[in-house]
Parts: C-alpha cells; structure tokens; sequence
C-alpha cells in the first residue's frame, strides 16, 4: 500500500483515539494523538503522488533534521525508525548487496555494521531517516525521497554524476533508501548504465535482482527511469550532432 494511504490511516485512527479520550475527560492524554494526527494528515497529504513534497520534513543536505523538524515531525519520525528497527528483526535479508564491485545498494545504515567496507560514499534516497553521526567522514549526498515514490529524473541524474567522480576516486558506493528496495535501487539502475555495465535500466534491473532479489521497483520508481533515459539519450543525440555539426564545418572550411 503506498505510503499516502498508509499514513493517512493511521491519523484517522490516531484522531479517533484523540476523540475517544477527549470525551472521557482525559484532556491531557488526548493531546499527543492529536498532534500525532495532524502530523501524519501533513504526511499524507505531502507524500501523495500529485503533489511530492518530500522538504515537508526538512531533511537537510547533510542528511539531519533541524530541531523545528524534530518538534513538529517527532512523533512519524519515531514511528518510521521504530518500524524499519522492527521490520529488520523479522528478515533474513542482508543489510546490503555488492552489485558489482564497490557498488552496494541496501537498507539504510543505522550502525557501522550495516555499512558495506572501504568507508563508501553514501547515497541517502530517504527523507524520513537521518545520517548516522557515525558516518561523518563519510562523503555523502542526500537525495530525500518518500517511500514508495521516486527520486525525480534529476535527481537521479546528479547522483550518478556525483558516484561516477567518486567512483574515478577509486571510492566505493552505497546506495541505500530503507531496505534497499526501491529508491536506492531506481538509482543504482541509473548507474550501472552510465557506466556501461547494462545497456539499459531493465536490464540494470536485472542485474541487481540477482545479487539482491527482494528488490521491487514500483510503476513511478519505472517511469522516472524511463524519463532519465530518454534525457540521457536526448543529451547524447545533442554532442553528436554538435560533433558532427564542428566536423562538417571544419571540412567546409577546408575545402573553401
């Protein structure tokens, strides 16, 4: 179920809650499902496909949240670090994948075991979790996306831009959202096409399947790939013929 309809159930039943205990007199106890409520109605709301707006949560760039955000997002931010603790104690999966090598894409790290070796550069697609303090060394760049959505064509195409300088570095790469399935997997697609290990994202799709096979993309995280690639092929159409535009004029030139 996509987290628009996920959320906006639980602030119903948290308003409901809000009621019951307001009507049985117990003021100060209501008080928290309510903020509770809005909270999640302001998720709900944000993270709905028509509109997107991931910076509701106020993500910085470093990958933590300001001390507004933590006040007035506490309550989901507690519920969602909560649910992906919880959700890791009932899997087997492993915390992360290498696709090919010093390529990784996985769950979000929470701890120094959960990060793949070489102190890797970090690719965060979550809005919703913060940045181990851990991992401060760590060269990182945050593309805060909700769950179950996708990170827009140009996010996608900055990250790779940025894995591809760090990857020339001879750094490793980690790609993770919350389990490492989806986000962080849209964009590791993206990568492996850039660096010329698939010819195209569902081929890429593939690839990772192998190494990680929990890995399921929905139709957004396929459309903003799609969308990726038809830029990407759009830019490459565009330096051919200004190549072949110099190498023509060039001949001209010389034949005049």
């Amino acid at each position: 179920m996509a987290i628009s309809k996920v959320i906006g159930l639980k602030a119903s039943i948290c308003f409901m809650v809000f009621v019951y205990f307001r009507k049985a007199g117990m003021t100060l106890v209501s008080i928290p499902f309510l903020h509770a409520s809005i909270v999640d109605f302001l998720v709900a709301i944000a993270s709905h496909p028509s509109i997107n707006l991931p910076l509701l949560l106020g993500k910085s760039s470093d990958g933590n949240f300001p001390l507004w955000s933590k006040l007035l997002f506490g309550p989901y931010l507690a519920s969602v670090r909560l649910y992906a603790s919880l959700k890791r104690l009932k899997t087997r999966e492993p915390a992360y994948n290498e696709v090919i090598e010093g390529l990784y894409v996985g769950g979000w790290p929470s701890s120094l075991d959960r990060l793949p070796p070489g102190e890797p550069a970090i690719i965060d697609c979550t809005c919703e979790l913060p940045r181990n303090p851990a991992f401060s060394k760590n060269a990182y760049m945050c593309l805060p996306t909700w769950d179950t959505r996708a990170p827009q064509p140009f996010q996608i195409e900055s990250a790779v831009r940025w894995a591809c300088r760090k990857r020339s570095q001879k750094k490793p790469i980690y790609i993770h959202c919350a389990f490492g399935h989806g986000r962080s997997v849209s964009v590791m697609c993206a990568l492996l096409v850039a660096l010329g290990v698939a010819e195209d994202w569902k081929i890429a799709e593939k690839i990772i399947r192998e190494r990680r096979p929990c890995i399921r993309m929905n139709a957004l995280h396929r459309k903003s790939l799609e969308e990726w690639s038809k830029c990407l092929l759009s830019s490459k159409g565009s330096e051919e013929s200004n190549v072949s535009s110099e190498v023509l004029s060039g001949g001209a030139s010389r034949n005049q």
